[in-house]
């Protein structure tokens, strides 16, 4: 017998009982639309402050060395 069969067979057992399961289901457990467009919201706020915070640091950073060496 080949030994490849009983792997098959129970993957295919295992997937059907899957499909069955997801068949099944009715309750909704996904996200909406709004929640996505709120996490999109958060995460752009985030990076609007990352930048904003990395942004002064590097003008403070480059102003001063400009002003090194323009100073000498």
């Amino acid at each position: 017998m080949n030994p490849i069969i009983p792997l098959y067979v129970t993957l295919q057992t295992f997937v059907q009982g899957r499909v069955d399961q997801l068949k099944e289901r009715t309750d909704d457990r996904g996200a909406s639309a709004i929640e996505y467009g709120a996490l999109l919201v958060v995460s752009a706020v985030v990076i609007g402050v990352l930048v904003g915070i990395a942004n002064s640091e590097f003008k403070t950073a480059v102003t001063g060395k400009i002003q090194e060496i323009f100073s000498n």
